[in-house]
């Protein structure tokens, strides 16, 4: 059966950006974040600078915009949560759905994460994505606890969470991407909450 030619369009961008990223991670990884020329990133992938400002705004957008839409996946996540479901279930359930995309294609994920940690452009970068977790972890605290954004519990349990997620990604890098990585992540969300507020749950 022939998908829909909207359909195979999608598709067909949806290749061409995993095309450009998968060869952009390498050769990053391989001479250097800094040392790849936009123009000559380009050739190689057989598109045209304007094909490739299509699908990405900059270098940098090219490595880190995935783990920025995970901000807006996430407060779409958490907006959806029942109002009266315990904070910590709803965070977990938050971080198991944000973190299925990297099942998807763990060695791209891999090698995502491993520049990151080895350039310090894009290293500022993600932590400007934390950051943003962290505002948003916040604001979600406050709202379930009618409490405000600077309480101490909600500073807490955002801290608490940024930490869990960015140790988790780098256990997860550690170890070749053969673990969980949400079980990863929420075992230290677990661990670290323990003793914030009366939060701490049974897990599951």
């Amino acid at each position: 059966m022939t998908g829909t030619p909207g359909g195979l369009r999608e598709q067909k961008k949806a290749l061409t950006r995993a095309t450009i990223e998968a060869r952009a991670l390498e050769r990053f990884l391989a001479d250097g974040y800094e040392s790849v020329r936009l123009d000559d990133l380009c050739a190689e992938c057989l598109v045209s600078t304007r094909t490739f400002f299509r699908y990405f705004t900059s270098k940098e957008d090219l490595v880190l915009g995935r783990l920025r839409s995970h901000l807006d996946l996430a407060a779409d996540l958490f907006a959806r949560q029942p109002p009266d479901a315990p904070l910590l279930t709803s965070m977990r359930a938050v971080i198991e759905a944000t973190v299925v995309f990297y099942a998807t294609d763990p060695h791209r994920e891999l090698d995502r994460l491993r520049l990151v940690a080895t350039t310090p452009v894009l290293e500022a970068g993600l932590s400007r994505v934390f950051a943003g977790f962290d505002r948003l972890i916040r604001r979600f605290v406050a709202a379930q606890t009618k409490t405000k954004e600077n309480a101490r519990d909600a500073r807490l349990v955002s801290a608490a969470a940024v930490a869990a997620f960015r140790v988790g990604l780098e256990l997860w890098v550690d170890r070749d991407a053969r673990d969980d990585l949400a079980g990863l992540i929420i075992a230290n969300l677990d661990e670290l909450t323990s003793g914030i507020g009366g939060l701490a749950e049974p897990s599951r």
